[in-house]
C-alpha cells in the first residue's frame, strides 16, 4: 500500500465521483459535494465542494 490511509468520520456524506487523496481525514458529520477533489483535512460538521474542495459553510 502506498501513501497514508484515508480516515472518514461517522455520519459523513460523500457525493458521487469524489476523489479523496491519501492521508486526508474527514471529520464527523462532514458533507463533500459530488465530483470534488479533497486534498486537505475536512473539519467536523462542515460542507466542502469543488476542485480542489473549499469550505462552503458550517452544517
Amino acid at each position: 500500500m502506498n501513501g497514508n490511509p484515508i480516515e472518514i468520520g461517522e455520519n459523513c456524506w460523500i457525493g458521487r465521483g469524489c476523489i479523496i487523496l491519501a492521508g486526508v481525514t474527514i471529520g464527523d458529520g462532514a458533507i463533500i459535494a459530488a465530483n470534488s477533489v479533497v486534498n486537505k483535512n475536512i473539519p467536523s460538521n462542515t460542507i466542502y465542494g469543488g476542485v480542489p474542495a473549499k469550505f462552503i459553510k458550517d452544517r
